[in-house]
């Protein structure tokens, strides 16, 4: 069994009067969510282009996003922080989290109210334990000796996971899970080093950013 967490962030910026499209789910209307996502980066000031992990989806890796988008995207989710309209203990890591691979195929994507910290999640059950907050809705969890067991089936807030997960159930194995956290967590090192460069070169002065924008361990419990 191969096992992949594969960090993703989440960007929105839907608020700028551009069209939604009236074709639902993005997974299944991919080129006109594409265009609708791409238009709406555009007006809000990104320069490049992005490339979304699953078509049609607001899910990009950081490693595929561009210095000049990702220093926009940093300034603008700091931005009133920064400004002091909410103290630090507020703000939130970028939003995302991290898409569950196993065997190449895609089985679990970042939910609602996700950010970049749910490593913390991922972590947990690592160690065979539940209970961290990753966003929701979340699969309920068995943890079987060497065996984590997902359930997609639970809808206890008449709430549906986005996109629609193929298997209601899937299994994987905790040391291979164990394994592609050290790999995501490489992945997020290397950002690390992206995120400190764009907080000196644009004079953000953010202390300890990637604590805040990656890992958030200060209001982890």
């Amino acid at each position: 069994m191969t096992v992949e967490l594969i960090p993703v962030i989440e960007i929105g910026y839907n608020n700028q009067d551009i069209p939604t499209p009236d074709k639902y789910p993005y997974w299944e209307f991919p080129e006109l969510w594409d265009k609708y996502n791409s238009d709406s980066y555009k007006k809000a000031g990104f320069i490049d282009v992005f490339k979304p992990y699953l078509a049609g989806s607001s899910f990009y890796r950081p490693l595929e996003i561009t210095d000049s988008n990702l220093t926009k995207l940093v300034i603008d989710h700091t931005q009133e922080m920064r400004d002091g309209k909410y103290e630090r203990e507020q703000a939130s890591s970028l939003f995302g989290g991290y898409v569950l691979r196993i065997d190449g195929q895609d089985k679990y994507f970042p939910q609602c109210c996700g950010d970049l910290s749910d490593i913390h999640y991922w972590e947990n059950l690592a160690n065979g334990k539940d209970g961290y907050y990753a966003g929701h809705p979340q699969p309920q969890v068995k943890i079987d000796a060497n065996k984590i067991v997902l359930d997609f089936s639970v809808d206890e807030f008449d709430e549906h996971f986005v996109p629609t997960p193929k298997d209601l159930y899937v299994s994987l194995d905790i040391l291979s899970l164990k394994m592609a956290i050290v790999i995501a967590k490489q992945e997020l090192q290397t950002f690390e080093i992206r995120l400190e460069r764009i907080n000196q070169d644009n004079k953000l002065n953010i202390d300890k950013i990637c604590e805040l924008l990656i890992w958030n361990d200060e209001n982890y419990q």
